[in-house]
C-alpha cells in the first residue's frame, strides 16, 4: 500500500515568488477550484472544485464537492476531529522536533490547505511540491502550502498518521528544498515521515496502528533495499523499521539532527550522528540493524545493539533466514552458493548440521563494498556477532565444534557500495559463498579471526589445473566462473550470458542459488552464442554486449554458410526479447 506518494521536481531554474502583504483570510463556504494530480487522483481528473469547510488555527480544511455531497448524517465531526488532532497534536509536536514549514509560505497566509479529495485506493494523501512554487515555474501550482488526503479514507482511524505524514514533507521542504537549496534522498524523506506517526504517539496503541501494518508491509520482503525507492509498500515497511530502530537507540534528537543539516541521505545521518557525539556512521548502524533484524537478541551485545527496544516490534517482527542448508556430517564437499545483492539489503543464510568444524568462504565483486557479520547461535542458548576480515572483498573464517556446541552459524552478507543519489532501479553486486565441514582447523585461524582468502574449492575432484573434458552439467544449466560475475546459461556445447539481472529475473524458473560455480576451464569449454529467437517468433536475433537485437535478415542457406550454428540459437521469452533496443538488421 502506498500511503502517500511524494513527488520530487528536479528544477533547473526556480524563481521563488512571495506575495507581499497581508493575504485576506479564506471565506468558510468559499469554492475554489484546485489543480490535482492525475497520477492519483480517480478518474485521471486535473482539476476538482472544493468548498471550505472548517478553518482551525492552523488549517484551511476543503472538501472535493461532488465527494461531499454525497455523504450524509453529521459528516462534519470527523474533520473537527481531525483538525483539534492537527492543532493540538500533530503541529507542535512535529515542530517541536523536526522544525517549522515554510511560514506564511507562498501564500503568505499562516494556515496550511488540506484538501481531502477521492484518490487512487492505494494512496492515503500525498504532497506536491509544486504548490510550493509560483505558477511561472509550474503552471499546475495551487500556490499555497498544502496536503492531499484521500476522501475515501475520511472516517478511518489511519486519517491522522497520513495527516502527520505528510506535514513531515511539508516541514523538509522548508529545511532542505528552501532554506538550504537541497533535495532529501527519498528514502530518508521518506523514513521520517513513517516516524510521524510515532513521533506523535499513534502508534503507541499498536493493534490497528500504522506501525502494525508497516511490519506486515516489512514482512513481505525483509531483503528490500532501504534506499532503492519504488514507491511500493515494502519500501515504506523498509524505512519505518530502520527509522524505528534509529531513534530507540540514538534519540529524538537526531531527527531535527538530521533535518537542520546542510546534507541529505546518508551523509545527513553521519552528519547527525556526529553532531551527538556518537561514534559511527550509517554504514555501521545498517550493520547492527540487519543483525537486529534477524537476531534481535538484547543479550547478544551489552548495548543492546542488536535488538528492538520497541516490545512490540521485538514480538512481533520475526525474520526468516534467506535460506537454510543443512550440513553433512562430514565430507570434503562444499555447499556452494551465488547469488546478487543490491546496496542496503539485508540476507540472511543459515548453516546447521554438520559436525567437527566449519569452514565459511565468501568472495564479493571487487567493485562492490561489502561487509560480512555473521551470527553463532551456540547450545548453551548465547548468540555472538562476529566479522569477515575482507581482504579485495574476500575472506575465510573457521567455525569450530560445529554441530555441537556451536548450533547454527548465519552469515549476513551486505553490499554497501553507493552513498548517495539513490534511484528506482539500484544496481546488484554478484557474490558467493562455500561452506565446508573440515576436521581440523588451522592453528592461526582461531573461531574470533579470520584468515586470508582461501584457494578456490576444487568440487567433483575436477583437476582445474589441466584442460578438461566435456564438462557434465545439465542443459538449461547456470554456472559462474570463480572470480568472474558473469552468470551463462548453457545448452550442448554452448553458453550464452545473461546480461543483467531484470533479465535474470524475467525467468521464474530461475533462481541465483542454483547458479553453479565452476573452474575457468569449464566455462571456457562452451562456445558463447549471441543468437536468440523469442517464443513464438520465427525471426533470430543476434545480441550485442551493450544490449541492442539484429535481425538476421538472411535465407537459412546464407545462415548456415555464414559459420554460424542453428544448435546455438536459445530460445527466449517476450520480456526479454522487448528488453533489447532494435539494431539494424545484419543483411550479407
Amino acid at each position: 500500500m502506498s500511503r502517500k506518494i511524494y513527488k520530487i521536481l528536479i528544477i533547473v531554474s526556480l524563481v521563488f515568488w512571495f506575495k507581499i502583504g497581508v493575504v485576506s483570510a479564506a471565506i468558510l463556504g468559499e469554492t475554489v477550484t484546485f489543480n490535482v494530480d492525475d497520477e492519483y487522483a480517480i478518474e485521471g481528473r486535473t482539476q476538482i472544485k472544493a468548498t471550505l469547510q472548517h478553518i482551525s488555527r492552523n488549517a484551511y480544511f476543503y472538501t472535493e464537492d461532488d465527494w461531499w455531497d454525497s455523504l450524509s448524517g453529521n459528516k462534519i465531526v470527523p474533520m473537527q476531529t481531525l483538525a483539534y488532532e492537527f492543532d493540538e497534536v500533530i503541529y507542535p509536536t512535529l515542530r517541536n522536533n523536526l522544525g517549522s514549514e515554510w511560514k506564511p509560505g507562498i501564500d503568505g497566509d499562516e494556515h496550511i490547505t488540506i484538501l481531502f479529495v477521492r484518490l487512487r485506493d492505494d494512496a492515503g494523501g500525498f504532497f506536491n511540491i509544486r504548490d510550493e512554487y509560483n505558477r511561472e515555474s509550474f503552471a499546475l501550482s495551487n500556490e499555497r502550502e498544502m496536503l492531499y488526503l484521500n476522501a475515501k479514507e475520511y472516517q478511518s482511524p489511519q486519517m491522522r498518521s497520513f495527516l502527520a505524514h505528510e506535514f513531515q514533507h511539508l516541514i523538509t521542504f522548508y529545511q532542505k528544498d528552501k532554506a538550504n537549496a537541497v533535495t532529501e534522498e527519498l528514502f530518508l524523506n521518506e523514513g521520517r515521515s513513517e516516524y510521524a506517526s510515532t513521533l506523535v504517539g499513534y502508534d503507541d496503541s499498536f493493534i490497528g496502528s500504522n506501525l502494525e501494518s508497516r511490519i506486515y508491509d516489512f514482512l513481505k520482503q525483509p531483503s528490500n533495499s532501504l534506499t532503492e525507492w519504488k514507491n511500493v509498500p515494502e519500501d515504506y515497511g523498509s524505512v519505518n523499521i530502520f527509522m524505528q530502530y534509529l531513534v530507540e537507540h540514538y534519540g529524538r534528537l537526531i531527527l531535527s539532527r538530521m533535518i537542520f543539516n546542510t546534507k541529505v541521505g546518508i551523509e545527513s545521518i553521519d552528519d547527525a550522528l556526529s553532531s551527538l557525539g556518537v561514534n559511527k556512521k550509517f554504514s555501521d548502524i545498517f550493520t547492527d540493524w540487519a543483525v537486529a533484524l534477524y537476531l534481535n537478541d538484547c543479550t547478544a551485545d551489552d548495548s543492546k545493539k542488536y535488538c528492538f527496544l520497541n516490545d512490540n516490534i521485538r514480538l512481533k517482527l520475526i525474520v526468516s533466514p534467506t535460506s537454510v542448508y543443512t550440513l553433512p556430517p562430514s565430507g570434503v564437499s562444499a555447499t556452494l552458493v551465488a547469488s546478487m545483492i543490491k546496496d542496503w539489503s539485508p540476507r540472511w543464510y543459515k548453516f546447521t548440521g554438520g559436525s567437527q568444524n566449519l569452514k565459511l568462504d565468501f568472495n564479493g565483486n571487487t567493485a562492490a563494498k561489502f561487509s560480512v557479520p555473521y551470527i553463532i547461535a551456540r547450545a548453551n542458548g548465547k548468540n555472538e556477532v562476529k566479522f569477515f576480515n575482507l581482504i579485495n572483498q574476500q575472506g575465510t573464517v573457521y567455525i569450530p565444534n560445529f554441530g555441537s556446541d556451536v548450533l547454527s552459524v548465519t552469515l549476513v552478507p551486505l553490499s554497501k557500495t553507493k552513498n548517495k543519489g539513490f534511484i528506482e532501479n539500484e544496481p546488484y553486486y554478484p557474490f558467493s559463498f562455500a561452506a565446508t565441514i573440515v576436521s581440523e582447523v588451522p592453528a592461526s585461524s582461531g573461531e574470533s579471526s579470520t584468515s586470508a582468502p582461501a584457494p578456490p574449492i576444487n568440487d567433483g575432484g575436477i583437476n582445474t589445473n589441466t584442460i578438461i573434458n566435456k564438462p557434465s552439467y545439465l542443459d538449461g544449466s547456470l554456472i559462474r566462473a570463480r572470480g568472474d560475475y558473469k552468470v551463462y546459461v548453457v545448452n550442448g556445447r554452448y553458453k550464452r550470458w545473461i546480461q543483467n539481472p531484470y533479465i535474470f529475473n524475467s525467468y521464474s524458473h530461475l533462481k541465483w542459488e542454483n547458479i553453479i560455480e565452476v573452474s575457468a576451464e569449464e566455462r571456457d569449454w562452451y562456445e558463447d552464442s549471441w543468437l536468440v529467437r523469442a517464443e513464438g517468433d520465427f525471426r533470430v536475433y543476434e545480441i550485442t554486449s551493450d544490449g541492442q537485437k539484429r535481425w538476421l535478415n538472411v535465407t537459412a542457406d546464407i545462415f548456415s554458410s555464414s559459420g554460424r550454428n542453428w544448435e546455438a540459437i536459445f530460445v527466449i521469452n517476450r520480456q526479454e526479447g522487448n528488453y533489447y533496443k532494435l539494431g539494424q538488421n545484419i543483411i550479407f
